[in-house]
């Protein structure tokens, strides 16, 4: 205890006290977060796996509530309930703005998260998204007109957005360094189990019961993940960035011990020296608010990593992956297939994605986060190729040789497959991981909250145009995505680094 307290003064200078902030006086009347009397008493792997549980089951929800509209958008019930059934343009970009709108709340959720997640700490502004995802999921539920489920897709937006802003940064924060990427691997893993939970649920739903419970019962079972993690979120321990942050050193290396497989003293007294010396960075740097990391230069080169953090975010959406996971049943509908089959065939293709997660956790943090993107892009762009020329011919002979039009449409679907299992095992954690990797202690909070708020743009842009797309251009939407990966490359290899 005596070395410890050694430590924390050695680090903590008279006139070292003003780099710290103190918790603002509102934050005790949130209640839940840290408490070390509270805290489970777990330690070394223990600790590291509940941490990776309470983690994964937010990144569940992100992919229950990611995949969660698949198959309402297909629903009868829904489309006339909201005035959307005709078929129109109209109606085909009405159904694209209601998906859309809730990337506009996950913006809005990450940029409150940029703002209070230093100063209320990490804990409590994960349960605060929990409050606004529960909102949200109870309005989707009861929605009896378009614009009461707007309503309800941005405030719903708003809770993902801070869960999902906020976890990876305090998973990067609190997780042994040596396991973080294939830490957040393993969470996007869990995130492709949520979105196959929601997608079959939705499928069995619409074969066992009434239209109307098929797709109001999914958008409100996401309360039960929420409820879970609003729960146990009290008894974890707080981000001992964060605490140093405001000045509890002895509470940060209390929980770096606690966390880390490796309790060498030497270890911890390290990784105490690079959080304080991040925070003395924090304090003397100039680039403090969201205007300031986008417009000023400092000696950080925030600007660059913002753009840099917000670029992979939103090159992640152009890879086209959302025509597939969001619009499955109308891509699958391209091969040619009738009846059931393209929502079974879109159903299937979960699988493939979690299967690809494997590889990705072996990836991670052996090949290097711009390989797996250089990679992902060529192959990605190849495969779509050949599922263009595949879907044309499909179309082409659908008519005059359905036989020869079933193997064309048998082609495309393997292609879509294949397509996933590559996004999966190369940019699905690799977009998540370095914009928590590219920024320094310093600004880590805000410019995970710009990545996310990037991500929530390019996504509800391209979620609001792909059914337009698909009904507009057909089997060209798989030849101008390809062109986009092929594009992609170029940035890629002349800007990004790791």
């Amino acid at each position: 205890m005596a070395s410890e307290k050694s430590a924390v003064q050695t680090m903590s200078p008279a006139g070292d006290k003003s780099i710290f902030r103190p918790e603002p006086n509102f934050a005790r009347y949130i209640p839940g977060g840290y408490s070390p009397s509270r805290c489970m008493k777990l330690r070394g792997r223990a600790i590291t796996f509940a941490i990776l549980a309470f983690a994964g089951c937010a990144i569940t929800f992100f992919g229950y509530d990611t995949a969660v509209m698949s198959q309402v958008n297909t629903n009868e019930n829904y489309l006339h309930r909201m005035g959307v059934a005709s078929g129109s343009d109209r109606d085909a970009a009405a159904i694209g703005g209601l998906v859309s709108l809730w990337f506009g709340g996950f913006a809005i959720g990450a940029l409150i998260v940029g703002n209070i997640a230093d100063s209320i700490g990490r804990l409590k502004t994960i349960q605060l998204g929990c409050i606004w995802g529960m909102l949200g999921a109870a309005l989707l539920a009861s929605a009896q007109n378009m614009t009461w489920l707007a309503f309800a897709r941005v405030i719903s937006g708003i809770g993902c957005g801070h869960l999902n802003t906020t976890v990876p940064v305090w998973t990067s924060e609190i997780a042994d360094p040596h396991l973080r990427g294939a830490f957040v691997a393993v969470q996007f893993t869990l995130a492709m189990v949520g979105s196959a939970i929601a997608y079959w649920m939705e499928f069995g739903c619409v074969k066992t019961q009434s239209l109307s419970f098929a797709w109001r019962f999914p958008l409100g079972f996401q309360i039960v993940f929420l409820l879970f993690i609003l729960a146990v979120a009290p008894f974890y321990p707080e981000s001992p960035r964060h605490l140093a942050k405001i000045g509890n050193l002895e509470g940060a290396r209390s929980v770096l011990t606690q966390c880390r497989i490796d309790t060498d003293e030497n270890a911890i007294d390290a990784e105490m020296d690079e959080i304080v010396s991040a925070i003395r960075a924090e304090a003397t740097s100039t680039s403090h608010s969201f205007y300031s990391m986008l417009f000023t230069k400092d000696k950080l080169h925030t600007r660059r990593r913002v753009l840099l953090g917000s670029g992979v975010q939103v090159m992640q959406k152009l890879t086209g992956i959302d025509f597939i996971s969001v619009y499955a049943p109308n891509m699958f509908a391209l091969s040619g297939f009738k009846g059931d089959k393209p929502a079974l065939l879109a159903g299937g293709n979960w699988f493939g994605y979690i299967a690809s997660l494997a590889l990705s956790i072996y990836l991670a943090d052996r090949v290097g986060r711009r390989k797996l993107m250089l990679i992902g892009c060529l192959l990605m762009g190849t495969v779509l190729i050949v599922g263009g020329v595949l879907s044309h011919e499909t179309i082409s002979h659908s008519d005059s040789n359905p036989s020869l039009a079933t193997q064309y449409g048998s082609g495309v679907a393997a292609v879509l497959y294949i397509y996933t299992f590559i996004y999966g095992s190369t940019w699905l954690t690799t977009c998540w991981v370095y914009p928590t990797e590219v920024f320094p202690l310093a600004s880590r909070s805000k410019g995970a909250a710009l990545s996310t708020f990037a991500f929530s743009i390019a996504g509800g842009t391209i979620n609001m145009i792909i059914p337009y797309l698909i009904q507009a251009i057909s089997f060209w939407v798989f030849i101008l995505f390809a062109l986009i990966n092929l594009a992609m490359l170029v940035p890629i290899y002349l800007f990004y680094v790791g």
